[in-house]
């Protein structure tokens, strides 16, 4: 009897495991279906949103070449080997990604010297949809021609420009190891939504 009753506990077991396992998967094509379906678009910020890049800046300015020159972003966008994703930002847009959602990047940075970069990034985002945008009017202008429901941004400016194309702004919080322009970071400054510990 004790035998029996051990092989029902396991088997009720294991298939309350599967149900769970149907249901989630279930919830993931139904939920993967619709994005799909809809075209929906989440945006992300690059510098201080996804990665951790004051190395990179920081070699740039060692080379003694003009800051924000074409050779500055040059080395900037060549030197992606020296920056770190940032774990919390990351697993948000795999998961989304996963559940079929388009995913853009958009940076401030100029197209120099950018091929590397674009093919690192190319498992979560289609090259085409890595966009550099240097003036918040295009940002604004990208955001406003997609089908864009939500973008994750570190910056002000980045957050305001969201605002402007009606997307819904939540913000990736900056560390000071990270954190390139302090002028345009005062998180809460446009009332949006935080993800807590982002900034690791």
């Amino acid at each position: 009897m004790a035998f029996h009753k051990k092989v029902k506990e396991k088997a009720e077991t294991y298939w309350s495991r599967t149900k769970k396992t149907i249901f989630l998967m279930a919830v993931w094509g139904i939920v993967f279906s619709v994005a799909t379906i809809a075209k929906l678009e989440v945006g992300f910020g690059y510098d201080t949103t996804l990665v951790c890049s004051t190395a990179a800046y920081r070699k740039a300015m060692d080379q003694g070449v003009a800051p924000y020159s074409y050779s500055f972003w040059s080395i900037v966008n060549r030197s992606y080997d020296l920056e770190h994703p940032k774990i919390i930002p990351m697993a948000i847009a795999w998961a989304f990604r996963v559940f079929g959602f388009k995913i853009s990047i958009i940076t401030s940075r100029p197209d120099i010297d950018a091929s590397g970069l674009k093919k690192d990034w190319r498992l979560l985002v289609n090259p085409k949809r890595f966009i550099f945008a240097q003036s918040d009017t295009a940002k604004v202008q990208y955001l406003d021609s997609g089908n864009f429901i939500l973008f994750f941004g570190g910056a002000d400016s980045e957050i305001q420009a969201a605002k402007e194309a009606h997307v819904y702004p939540i913000r990736i919080l900056q560390s000071k190891e990270c954190l390139i322009n302090p002028a345009d970071y005062h998180p809460g400054e446009f009332h949006e939504h935080k993800v807590p510990f982002s900034q690791y």
